[in-house]
Order: structure tokens, then C-alpha cells, then sequence
């Protein structure tokens, strides 16, 4: 194991562990997630985005080997066209400053869990004097979802200006791949994520009064949810404005190393206490001089030789002083800003280590091996499986939500969730039920980004579906569960995304305590959600065990059913209580696969009895209310397309179980207030069991 430092320049280490006990941000004992104080009714308003230089994938400016041509972006295809080539090479620009960037590749696939064969190598050369400046290969299993665009980056130094580059991908043939666009941002644009995001998180954690738009094609606009949680704001052209507006709150700089660049992280737990903004050396000579004359209190550079050294450090020397409830991984080379300012505001451990390397997993384990019962890891991982089945072998959840972009403001809104009283379910026939479920709602950044742009589709609400969403919501988001609850028609079901409170596969938990302790807590937050159903996964398409169906027989008594991945597998019902449906598709990307997949499930029906199919597709592809509503209209008399929780009441009374399990009386807009618990705050920084 690595040594720690004993000292970090100029600043003993001892002076830099968190004082939490200042901070005016809640955490009872019992609660998920902490609560931040109300936020300002008039936020500044600021846009985060990168500035690059972006060349299309068909655009006139890079050329092409092999592949073609496809709508908006050059495809390669197996079995059409030619392997081992360039799909993609150029664009020879010579306009790229000398100094650190980073090259930005944006490609999909359309199977990301057949093998883990290599797809795309990537690399980034000097077209001027013929030098590789940066290089990688990229696995099928490295795309988090099929079909849907991935951003791959490269950092690299570009040795002078007025010299040509040269983005290039080269396809093995192993996988259909599309290429939409290929950029270089540059880096004193990625040193600006992370100043503003470490600014929001100094000045939220007192009171959040800085909102961010940070978004993408998939995201809701800029004013969305400050109208739909009845904010104001004023929008900030300038955002450097706003470090001389909030410089009685700063302290002064921490400055990363851009050579070792996980000191990002380090740099992101250190901030809280010391009320720094992170830095580079770029910006250090603009903030250190007038108007801002922000003082250097921690220089991170030339103080770690790896990767490794950084996240040890972190272990070894201020772990053991931090709340152990909260583990957030970001990869400081792509998450610049989005959950980075939540992280800052909380002091919280930011690691981004990698299950399937064998000293970062040691080294891992070391961390999610001294969390208590019940804590999470928030933010992603290198790859999803790995790092899930990981924490859920140590009985901890993922809660998905590294581009969550203000999770600081969602956090600090009122925990009263009003809930509606569902529509009454529907006689049992001798029909073909239907329910379709639109997936990935245990992820906050698509509850905060693309779900709410899908929620103003105009279709919504015509035809029965099931959206997802996280019960972790009743800490991290509050106010925008409410305005779903409140916005819901008769025909929007909320119900629980995977598997639970967070994501984990159940079916790996460690021993039969953990388990029912996951359970009871996701009973408990479901009930003041108003969620009645779990999508349960275990990894994409795996069956949920006997004991794992039990425990939530046991432990949560008004759940009305659950969903399982194992597409095809039927019905189970664990302790003669509680059905589990496998899903007839479990990652629908289209109306016709949905079609496709009622059918054979219809298959042999004879109208002697009911059946029940649940179709579950993912909103990645495009996927809307939209699409339900054309699919329902393409099915004849024999189907009845229904609501989640009613498929599952109809489930029930086909079988002879209570229709209303466990049923207590909501009154129609009533309303749960989540802050029944004792408030003990953060307040020893120690471990708490």
C-alpha cells in the first residue's frame, strides 16, 4: 500500500479535515440522503458548457476509409462493410492552441453486451509531424447502453500551434457502430467546469442561490424546473461575476494537477472545509490577482505519481474522518461539473476506481467494505455491471446521478410530496392485458433531464404507462417528485425503478440481513412516494432469486408486484403474497420490437382465461408516450392496455391474492411530509452505523 503524505505543500493536513459540524445541511440518521436548506427564491442563473471545436461524423471536413453514410452520422455495419480501416480520419485543422485539450468522440453501438470484444481503436495524431498524442481502445461492454450516443474522450497535449490535427477511428468490424461527431475542447474551458461547479457548491451549501444549465439534445431547457418549482431567477451572462459577488464565501484556491488529474478529486472532497474553489494552474494567475485575489491554500502539483496514490491518500488520511453513508464516483475526465457541485457542497469521498483492475479493486473494497448498512454510492462507475454487482455484493446501492446538474437546489425543496389516490383498476376479463413500463427512472439525472422533456409530450397521459422513478427522490429531489405526483394523469403510473431505494442486484447481496434491511427501507420510502411496484434487476436480463423474492414479500407489505428481467419467465409468487412478472421485453428500443414482443407473448391464447403481458422499454432510442400510444392503437379487442399497478391487481385477483395489500387510506391530494426524522445532522464526521 502506498504510504499517505505527511504533508501537502505549505498546508498541514490536520487543518484540512472537514469541520462538518458547521454545515447547514441535515442528515438524519435514517435518511437516504442529506437535505439542503431552501433554496433562494431568485437563483442566478448561469450556462456550464465546454467550448470545442466539433467536425460531424458525414460532414465535408473528415474522411472515411470504410462505412457510409447514414442520416446523421457514418456508419460501419458487419457483414457490409470492409473491417479493420478508418472509418474516421481528419479534419487537418491547424486552429487547435498549443497546451493540454481533449479530444471528444461521440459513437454508438447497437449490442453492448454480447462479448467485450474491442470495437473502435481512437486515437489522436499530430498530422504535422506524424506523433500519436493520445490513444485508446474501446470494448463493446465500455458502451453503458446500446444504440444510444456515448461520449469517449482523450486527453492530450498539442506540442505547439499553428500545427495540424488528426482525429481518427478505426473499426475492427467486430460491432455495428455510428459515429455522430468528433471535437476538441479546449482546456481552459474544462478548468471553468470544475471552478463554477466547486463555486456552487461553497455557495449552495449555506443556501443554494447559483442553478446551472448544462444541457445536451437530451436535456429539459434552462428554465424548466425553475418554472415547474416556482423559482425565479436572474440570468448571468458572465460567470466569472459571480466569484466577486460570493467572494465573502471563499477562502481561497485549491489547484489540481493536470498531469495527475484524479487530484480533481481530492481536490473536490477538500474544498467543503476550506471553502476553495478548484483551480488550475491556467486560471491560478486570473484568481489570485484583483478583482478576485483568492490566496493559494493547497497546490496539489507533483505531490502524486499515479492514480493509485491519489484515491490511497484519500483512504488513508481523510476517510477515516468523513461521513462513510456516501461514496460518489466521477471520472474527472468527463464529469467536470454536474454532480461535482453536490459532491463539493457535502465534503463527500469522490474515488473513480475500477472493479476490474486489480489495485484499484482492492482499493475499493478497502472503502465499500467500511460503509455502514444502508449507504450508497452515488454517480457512475467505469462500466455498469461491474461496478454494481461490486457495491451490491457489500449490500450497497448505486443511486445513478453523476450528470445530475443541480441536485444542490433539487435537494433543498420541500419534502412534501403530495400524493393522488390511483384510479380504480379494471374488471378481470378473459382479455390480454397489457402494461407498458418506460424504463431507467432509478437514474436522477434522466428524471432531472430527458424524463422531464419526455413528460411534455403531447401524447402523455392517452394511453396507460408506467414511469420509473428513484424513491431517493424523497431526499435528493422533493420537489420535482411532488410536481410528477401533481402533474400525473389518471393514466401515469409512478412506480419504483430498479432495484429499489438504488440500484442493485439483490440477487447479490451478502448475506439474507442486508437484503431485508434494503428491502424494509425501500418499503418504507416507497409508502411515502406512493410507488406500489419494483422493477428489480438483477444484472440486464437475470431472474430474481426465491430469497430475494421472499424478502420483499416479508418486508414490504403494500408493494402490489414486481418486475423481473428474465424476459419470458413468467410468473412466480414468493410466499403465496407477492407476484413477480418477468417482463415479456425487458429493454424495448422500438415500436416494432414492442409489437414484436406482445405477439409472442400472445401466442397460444385461446380466450379461456386472462394473461398478462409487461412491456418494458428504454427512453434512450427515442422512445415517448408517442410510441405507447401507437402501439396500444395497433392492438385489436383482445388486448386491454392497462396501467402497472392494475396489471399487477388483476395479477392478484386471478390468483386469489388481496387486491390492496397492506392498503391504508390516502386522501385524494393528501399529502406525506418526509422530515419525521430525528435531525442529527452531519455532525461527527465519523462513520455512522
Amino acid at each position: 500500500m502506498t504510504k499517505p503524505i505527511a504533508v501537502l505543500r505549505n498546508v498541514a493536513i490536520c487543518a484540512l479535515l472537514p469541520t462538518l459540524a458547521a454545515a447547514q445541511i441535515n442528515w438524519p440518521a435514517g435518511q437516504l440522503l442529506p437535505s439542503f436548506p431552501a433554496a433562494a427564491q431568485t437563483q442566478d442563473l448561469i450556462t456550464l458548457r465546454e467550448s470545442s471545436t466539433r467536425w460531424e461524423g458525414e460532414g465535408p471536413y473528415l474522411s472515411h476509409k470504410t462505412g457510409r453514410l447514414e442520416t446523421d452520422g457514418w456508419l460501419c455495419q458487419t457483414g457490409i462493410d470492409a473491417a479493420n480501416d478508418h472509418m474516421i480520419y481528419g479534419p487537418y485543422d491547424a486552429s487547435i492552441p498549443s497546451g493540454p485539450n481533449v479530444a471528444e468522440f461521440r459513437m454508438k453501438i447497437d449490442n453492448n453486451t454480447a462479448n467485450n470484444d474491442p470495437v473502435v481503436d481512437l486515437d489522436v495524431r499530430n498530422a504535422t509531424t506524424g506523433a500519436i498524442l493520445a490513444s485508446r481502445t474501446i470494448t463493446r461492454q465500455q458502451f453503458p447502453i446500446a444504440s444510444a450516443y456515448t461520449n469517449f474522450t482523450l486527453a492530450f497535449t498539442m506540442p505547439a500551434n499553428n500545427q495540424s490535427i488528426e482525429l481518427r477511428v478505426y473499426w475492427r468490424g467486430t460491432a455495428y457502430t455510428k459515429v455522430d461527431w468528433v471535437a476538441v475542447q479546449q482546456n481552459n474551458t474544462s478548468a471553468e467546469m470544475y471552478l463554477f461547479a466547486s463555486l456552487k457548491g461553497i455557495v449552495n451549501k449555506t443556501q443554494p442561490r447559483i442553478f446551472s444549465y448544462e444541457g445536451d439534445a437530451f436535456a429539459e431547457g434552462p428554465y424548466t424546473w425553475l418554472q415547474s418549482l416556482g423559482l425565479s431567477y436572474t440570468e448571468v451572462t458572465d460567470k466569472w461575476t459571480l466569484i466577486t459577488k460570493y467572494r465573502n464565501e471563499l477562502s481561497g484556491l485549491i489547484i489540481y494537477d493536470p498531469n495527475q488529474i484524479h487530484t480533481v478529486n481530492l481536490a473536490t472532497m477538500l474544498a467543503k472545509s476550506k471553502n476553495a474553489l478548484i483551480a488550475s494552474p491556467a486560471l491560478s494567475t486570473k484568481l489570485t490577482t484583483a478583482p478576485y485575489n483568492l490566496p493559494v491554500l493547497l497546490d496539489l502539483r507533483g505531490q502524486f505519481t499515479s492514480k493509485l496514490q491519489v484515491y490511497q491518500t484519500l483512504y488513508n488520511t481523510y476517510w477515516p474522518n468523513i461521513d462513510h453513508r456516501l461514496l460518489i464516483g466521477l471520472n474527472p475526465e468527463v464529469h467536470k461539473a454536474a454532480l461535482r457541485e453536490y459532491a463539493t457542497a457535502l465534503g463527500a469521498a469522490v474515488i473513480w476506481l475500477d472493479p476490474n483492475v486489480a489495485a484499484e479493486s482492492t482499493l475499493l473494497n478497502s472503502f465499500l467494505s467500511s460503509m455502514p448498512s444502508g449507504s450508497n454510492v452515488m454517480g457512475w462507475w467505469p462500466e455498469e455491471a461491474p461496478g454494481v454487482q461490486r457495491a451490491s455484493q457489500y449490500g450497497i446501492a448505486t443511486i445513478a446521478s453523476d450528470w445530475c446538474a443541480n441536485l444542490t437546489v433539487h435537494s433543498g425543496t420541500s419534502r412534501t410530496v403530495n400524493l393522488k389516490q390511483p384510479p380504480p383498476k379494471p374488471a378481470l376479463q378473459n382479455k390480454i392485458y397489457v402494461a407498458f413500463i418506460l424504463s431507467d427512472g432509478d437514474n436522477l439525472q434522466y428524471i432531472e433531464h430527458l424524463m422531464r422533456k419526455l413528460w411534455n409530450n403531447a401524447d402523455r397521459g392517452s394511453v396507460p404507462m408506467g414511469w420509473t422513478l428513484s424513491p431517493a427522490m424523497l431526499d435528493a429531489m422533493p420537489g420535482a417528485l411532488n410536481f410528477y405526483s401533481q402533474t400525473a394523469t389518471n393514466n401515469d403510473n409512478l412506480i419504483s425503478g430498479p432495484s429499489g431505494y438504488g440500484y442493485a442486484y439483490p440477487n447479490s447481496f451478502p448475506n439474507q440481513s442486508l437484503l431485508d434491511q434494503f428491502v424494509a427501507k425501500t418499503e418504507n420510502y416507497n409508502k411515502r412516494a406512493g410507488f406500489k411496484v419494483i422493477t428489480i434487476w438483477n444484472t440486464i436480463t437475470g431472474g430474481i432469486n426465491q430469497n430475494v423474492g421472499q424478502s420483499f414479500a416479508a418486508n414490504a407489505p403494500t408493494l402490489l408486484g414486481l418486475t423481473a428481467q428474465n424476459t419470458g419467465g413468467g410468473l412466480t409468487i414468493y410466499n403465496n403474497s407477492l407476484p413477480g412478472m418477468a417482463l415479456s421485453c425487458n429493454y424495448c428500443t422500438s415500436e416494432q420490437a414492442m409489437k414484436d414482443h406482445i405477439a409472442t407473448a400472445s401466442a397460444g391464447w385461446n380466450g379461456a382465461q386472462p394473461r398478462f403481458v409487461i412491456i418494458q422499454a428504454q427512453p434512450w432510442t427515442d422512445i415517448k408516450p408517442t410510441n405507447f400510444k401507437n402501439v396500444a392503437a395497433s392492438l385489436n379487442a383482445n388486448y386491454i392496455v392497462i396501467r402497472p399497478d392494475h396489471i399487477f391487481q388483476l395479477i392478484r385477483e386471478a390468483n386469489g391474492l388481496p387486491v390492496n395489500p397492506g392498503a391504508t387510506p390516502i386522501t385524494k391530494m393528501g399529502a406525506t411530509t418526509c422530515t419525521g426524522l430525528t435531525n442529527t445532522g452531519i455532525t461527527s464526521g465519523k462513520k455512522q452505523e
